[in-house]
């Protein structure tokens, strides 16, 4: 399985882009993320710090 199985095949972001945003968001959320909860099983959120 690959590290981009999770990605949607209606995703319109070209394939090449897509490891690009993928350690974008990993970057972001190593560095700003405070605090996760999930309120519902389906909602999870994200606390960012500056």
């Amino acid at each position: 399985m690959s590290d981009l199985a999770w990605v949607p095949q209606s995703c319109t972001l070209p394939t090449e882009e897509r490891p690009l945003r993928v350690a974008e968001w990993d970057a972001l959320l190593s560095q700003r993320l405070t605090s996760l909860s999930r309120p519902q099983p389906l909602r999870l959120r994200l606390d960012l710090g500056r």
